[in-house]
């Protein structure tokens, strides 16, 4: 039992280990925001009962190979991806950063309007609707591989969330590289968009690529990892063209942004 004089030192010592616990899990939930999917909707709101249009989460498998193995010539081009973009300037790294979250705020300035569902309900639940859909197979994908990402391989200088770059650190939890949520994300915003407002097309396009390289620049991916995003969107949209569920959606979403603009 110990003794009363020390009460005062063990109360300290206690005080300072619990100091310590929660402010490593405070820089773990950090990370974990840094690297988990973005929000949507501004204002943020729950999406766990939206539904998809269908069911593509094997869709991967079909459209998908493997991450490169580490050690291959595709990982090492993957990793001077990600140390070019270290050098970005300080506007683009800003850029980056606001691309983290608050998906539809990103495209919504192409379009002249605010992509607000009290505003515009028809165009938010097609959106959600799609997002939804595309993010079956982009998590089933990072649960399968589980690829490490690039601050957790790399000594980096500049990472999102972070003010002292990282180390390597194999052993953290985030091990969901491959795909990118957010370049799956992002482009399918961008080409349901685009089948909303087609003059707009290019515009959206390129703002979709530009919302993918931040995943670089922020060292949250590899450039694999985005162009697999890509690649995974355009397959979801493209069986989304043939459900007729999704084109009355959209046809509605088209009337409703055209009376506002």
């Amino acid at each position: 039992m110990p003794n009363m004089q020390d009460a005062p030192l063990l109360r300290s010592s206690r005080g300072a280990s619990a100091l310590l616990c929660l402010t490593a899990l405070l820089w773990l939930g950090l990370d974990v925001a840094r690297a988990a999917s973005p929000e949507w909707e501004t204002p943020p709101v729950s999406h766990k009962d939206v539904k998809p249009y269908v069911d593509v989460t094997a869709l991967h498998a079909l459209v998908l190979p493997p991450p490169p193995e580490e050690g291959s010539q595709i990982d090492r081009d993957d990793i001077a991806g990600v140390l070019a973009r270290q050098q970005v300037d300080a506007k683009r790294r800003e850029m980056a950063e606001a691309d983290g979250n608050l998906l539809y705020d990103r495209f919504a300035p192409l379009l002249g309007v605010e992509i607000r569902r009290d505003r515009f309900p028809a165009l938010v639940n097609l959106l959600n609707r799609s997002v939804r859909q595309a993010g079956q197979p982009a998590f089933a994908a990072k649960n399968l591989y589980r690829r490490l990402r690039p601050y957790q391989r790399l000594t980096l200088t500049h990472v999102c969330g972070r003010s002292g770059g990282s180390t390597p650190d194999p052993d953290a939890q985030q091990r969901t590289s491959y795909p990118s949520g957010h370049s799956t994300y992002g482009w399918t915003t961008a080409l349901v968009l685009a089948r909303v407002a087609p003059d707009k097309a290019p515009a959206l396009l390129a703002r979709a690529r530009e919302y993918a390289e931040s995943r670089l620049i922020c060292s949250m991916h590899f450039p694999s990892d985005v162009e697999a995003g890509r690649a995974l969107a355009t397959a979801v949209v493209s069986q989304l063209d043939l459900n007729p569920e999704f084109q009355q959606d959209l046809q509605r979403a088209r009337a409703e942004l055209a009376a506002a603009r």
